[in-house]
């Protein structure tokens, strides 16, 4: 790794080393129910699991969040020790209702039987990559069919807009599209 690759990288996400084997289906299962529990799908759109949030974790934990994956098993551990002491029955097989209750004692750092003293910060950990993998560019894994995108309204990558569409308060309404999208459908230069 060049020293320019390593300063550039998030400090909140260490890759030191060789990633870590990814979440096993048990982890992914509990993991699974814990976003599905902070974003679920409604009558409004999709959720995280429809939005493909496990499928973003998964590649990122397989790349540059390898580090964060004993982090995600001590948490993901104690979620379901938790709600195995308290209602007989692993994370994932939780009825919503206590699952959310559970979700937000750990969003207040108020679940006192954690074994890490760092619930408040897996929480925010969680959240943010909750909405890295909602609303990131699908290259990154997530944002299924860029559902997230159109969840909000965003159009994604564009080469530019128009006058009209600068204005301000004005919906666009443009088909959203990903980075990836652009080398394929690069506008023709010869225009000015």
């Amino acid at each position: 790794m060049t020293s320019e690759a390593s300063s550039s990288r998030d400090d909140a996400h260490p890759t030191q080393g060789p990633p870590p084997p990814s979440l096993s289906p048990d982890e992914v299962a509990i993991l699974s129910a814990l976003v599905d529990g902070m974003f679920p799908s409604d009558d409004l759109g999709p959720g995280a699991l429809d939005i493909g949030v496990v499928d973003y974790l998964l590649k990122a934990f397989a790349g540059p969040y390898g580090g964060l994956v004993p982090v995600y098993r001590d948490a993901l551990a104690a979620l379901d020790a938790v709600a195995r002491r308290e209602h007989g029955r692993g994370f994932a097989q939780l009825a919503s209702e206590q699952r959310d209750a559970m979700i937000s004692r750990l969003e207040h750092g108020q679940l006192e039987e954690w074994r890490d003293p760092g619930a408040d910060p897996f929480f925010g950990l969680i959240w943010q990559h909750l909405r890295e993998g909602l609303f990131g560019d699908p290259i990154h894994g997530g944002n299924r069919q860029m559902l997230g995108w159109r969840l909000i309204g965003f159009p994604g990558a564009q080469f530019g807009y128009t006058a009209e569409e600068q204005q301000l308060d004005l919906i666009i309404t443009r088909e959203p599209r990903s980075v990836a999208d652009l080398g394929a459908n690069r506008p023709d230069d010869s225009r000015t």
